[in-house]
């Protein structure tokens, strides 16, 4: 072999070991080089995170929730930092469940719709202090919660004609409502066998909230009506109902009376004509 071809030789040789060694360097080098790059989380992202953990944690164990939400659907939208001490983290999310309503739901009926629900957590010093789901129900306290407060009451444009009676049926409630220069329109009428309670049912809207007014034979058909409505007013019967807010009835005379919201305007203008609720929120 000539010199030529041994020095040849020789340089290929030296450049596939040259080679070889940098690979094992880098090969061995490479994960140390990975761990320096992580950097330290600072306190204040770690509170952050762990206040995002508990709200996930929370969420699926939550009535409503639980009772058929889909965890594929669940989705953290914000986390956010309040001006407070000690410090509360707000906590954005939404998720789908395969029904209306709120809470645990068994046994009642279900409209079988998909629903879109947003709820808002707070956490602090890594416990759950509210939980409230699409502004309207308290997930921790099971109830329907207070909204802000509503517009006030339409009025009407007709004579003011003056009502010293007391309300006793449909027609005297009406008259009573309008005397006081609110506007009530009829809205629907509800045949007895889809009626809560088997009678026929007037839909009204006083002043722009509707309510619903059951009119009996005589007082003391009212008077056992109502004796079939649990205390928070989400039974009638063996029917339980989740409203879309807090229910109030009320009776007098051959009548109940049904508003469910939370403007304050109609729940006095009920207790003034028809005396306290006797069931409801």
């Amino acid at each position: 072999m000539t010199t030529h071809l041994k020095h040849r030789k020789f340089a290929i040789t030296a450049a596939i070991i040259g080679a070889v060694a940098i690979g094992l360097v880098v090969l061995y080098f490479a994960p140390l080089q990975t761990e320096l790059t992580i950097l330290p989380i600072t306190p204040e992202e770690q509170e952050k995170n762990d206040a995002l953990g508990v709200a996930q944690r929370f969420i699926p164990t939550s009535p409503t929730f639980a009772f058929d939400g889909d965890i594929n659907t669940l989705d953290v939208e914000s986390v956010s930092k309040m001006e407070s001490f000690p410090a509360q983290y707000n906590i954005k999310a939404s998720y789908t469940s395969a029904h209306g309503g709120f809470g645990n739901r068994e046994g009642q009926i279900l409209t079988q719709v998909l629903t879109q629900h947003k709820v808002e957590i707070i956490v602090s010093e890594g416990v759950v202090i509210s939980a409230v789901n699409d502004e309207t129900w308290d997930e921790l306290n099971h109830q329907y919660v207070l909204k802000k407060p509503q517009p006030k009451l339409q009025s009407h444009d007709e004579p003011i004609v003056p009502f010293d009676g007391i309300v006793t049926d449909y027609s005297s409630l009406v008259a009573a409502i309008k005397s006081r220069g609110i506007l009530v329109e009829n809205i629907d009428e509800i045949a007895a066998e889809s009626s809560s309670f088997s009678v026929p049912t007037r839909v009204i809207s006083v002043g722009g909230a509707d309510l619903q007014v059951f009119e009996f034979q005589g007082e003391s058909d009212a008077k056992a009506a109502t004796q079939t409505v649990s205390e928070d007013g989400t039974e009638i019967g063996t029917s339980i109902i989740r409203w879309i807010g807090p229910p109030h009835f009320y009776t007098q005379g051959k009548i109940v009376v049904l508003y469910v919201g939370e403007n304050s305007e109609i729940t006095s203008l009920l207790e003034d004509l028809l005396g306290l609720q006797f069931a409801g929120f």
